[in-house]
């Protein structure tokens, strides 16, 4: 009996040494999904452009961080969708503009340097408090293209305006390690009624020409029915 009990304690020994280093290795092994990223924190790297900085980074993917050396922190990638509202924003000519905006932003996983200034200035912030940022950063961006725009440009081209603003705000994002995917102007209103006073003026202008087109086709027509009666008159 004894001679069976020495080799299961050893057996037993070797079996959870074997338990243990796999646990261990499970808990040291970072799993990343591919709309998050992983920042590993605790060992030093160099960039391409020959910066060091004190963290690695993995995106869709798996790593193993060193234990008691690195930790691990998460930056989502997700889309965030955004809703811009801006009043009292002047545009040229000095006619206050309010204009409400629906977008889409996320952190960009690229360029290198992109990424890492999102890094350096996001992780650790939660999604809302990244949303908070861009949308200061965007509605001060878009006072500045306001400030090139006629009020009849922005109501009438709003594409041409939110893409005024993307190239805009791009530089700006960037620095914050931000990209914004889509951008849509839905509504560009005025306390004023200035751009209700166009809108009345060029429809009356459109009346008026129809009113003169109507009338310049029924003396048209006036004329014909007159010239084919003096033609039927000369025959006859």
């Amino acid at each position: 009996m004894e001679a069976l009990i020495g080799p299961a304690i050893a057996a037993g020994v070797v079996l959870g040494a074997l338990l243990g280093v796999v646990l261990t290795v499970k808990a040291l092994i970072v799993i990343v999904p591919p709309n998050t990223a992983a920042v590993i924190t605790g060992r030093s790297r160099s960039l391409t452009d020959g910066r060091g900085v004190g963290y690695r980074t993995v995106i869709g993917g798996r790593t193993l961080r060193v234990p008691i050396l690195e930790s691990v922190a998460w930056m989502p990638l997700s889309t965030i969708p955004i809703e811009l509202n801006v009043t009292n924003a002047f545009s040229k000519g000095g006619i206050p503009l309010s204009v409400q905006a629906v977008g889409n932003i996320k952190v960009a996983s690229e360029p290198e340097s992109t990424f890492n200034n999102g890094v350096e200035r996001l992780l650790g912030k939660t999604v809302d408090e990244i949303e908070d940022l861009a949308k200061e950063t965007l509605s001060a961006n878009l006072r500045g293209v306001l400030a090139s725009m006629t009020p009849e440009e922005v109501n009438e081209d709003r594409l041409k305006f939110a893409a005024q603003l993307l190239e805009e705000a791009d530089q700006d994002l960037q620095k914050l390690g931000l990209q914004l995917d889509t951008l849509k102007i839905q509504n560009v209103t005025d306390e004023v009624g200035y751009l209700a006073a166009v809108g009345r003026a060029k429809t009356a202008q459109v009346l008026k020409g129809a009113q003169i087109a109507e009338a310049d086709n029924q003396a048209e027509t006036h004329q014909r029915q007159a010239e084919a009666m003096r033609v039927a008159e000369v025959a006859k």
